[in-house]
């Protein structure tokens, strides 16, 4: 399988609309590398993390799942890559990253060519639900997903839990870091949710272990990371708007994330659970 394959690609109408996605930042960063021959993991740690609490997030689904060298992974919605790369690179796994926005998934792949992961950090382009078991290279041992998941509808999420449990080996385990509802959410949450977030609603914890369970998987272990998340993204969001030079569109994105964390209706969640 090429690092750069294309697959399913969506239609534009099919790409949330949330201003992280906006990639003139990214686009600046890359042009400054574009002479140097070798990239690090330093050179895109400014945007190629998606996710919060950086390496320790990553780190933590490593001793979650136990991984071990030669274990093959599977990430769901991977953006820049970089949990592929870092996980390939510290734990000598081979990792396939799934990023439904094309625009962002050949960025992941520039940087998978340029770092020197090769085939141990590969990225494919489409909409995991559609795209063959083969393409993703299943059977995989361990399947990842930072802040992905909540960009998907209820049906969706349902049809999502069941083909992971069906990539997976007999006893795989699963690795997810999301939002969940806390309490029930207001008119207010939910339109800042739909409209700035791209989240077209949330689960509570009950619903959200029913869904895993009715997909085949035993939930091992559910860790509400809520208060720490709500301190990192309002830190976040104060620190751009103090920042004069910062993105408009991602400060923006950034001031509705911590809108809804701090009405303490949305939380964040970090659940490990297991195929049966």
């Amino acid at each position: 399988m090429p690092p750069s394959a294309n697959h399913n690609a969506p239609e534009a109408s099919e790409v949330p609309e949330m201003n992280l996605y906006k990639l003139g930042r990214v686009h600046r960063a890359l042009e400054g590398l574009k002479e140097k021959p070798a990239w690090t993991a330093e050179d895109t740690r400014g945007f190629d993390c998606m996710h919060y609490l950086g390496d320790e997030a990553i780190e933590n689904a490593a001793r979650e799942l136990g991984l071990r060298p030669g274990d093959r992974v599977l990430d769901i919605g991977s953006g820049f890559g970089g949990t592929g790369r870092y996980l390939h690179r510290h734990y000598g796994v081979a990792t396939t990253g799934v990023e439904l926005q094309g625009d962002i998934h050949e960025i992941a792949s520039v940087i998978n060519d340029r770092s020197g992961a090769g085939a141990g950090a590969v990225s494919v382009n489409g909409d995991f639900l559609e795209l063959s078991p083969e393409l993703m290279g299943a059977p995989v041992d361990h399947i990842v997903s930072f802040l992905c998941i909540l960009h998907v509808a209820e049906k969706q999420r349902e049809a999502l839990f069941g083909k992971a449990s069906d990539l997976l080996r007999p006893g795989g385990r699963v690795y997810v870091e999301d939002f969940f509802a806390r309490t029930t959410m207001d008119e207010g949450t939910l339109s800042t949710l739909r409209e700035s977030v791209s989240c077209p609603g949330l689960p509570d914890e009950r619903g959200y272990v029913e869904q895993l369970e009715r997909a085949g998987f035993e939930v091992l272990s559910w860790v509400d990371v809520s208060t720490s998340w709500s301190e990192f993204v309002h830190q976040r969001a104060v620190e751009f708007r103090r920042d004069f030079a910062a993105d408009a569109e991602l400060t923006s994105f950034y001031n509705a994330v911590d809108e809804v964390f701090s009405s303490g209706q949305v939380g964040g969640v970090r659940i490990t659970c297991r195929k049966k």
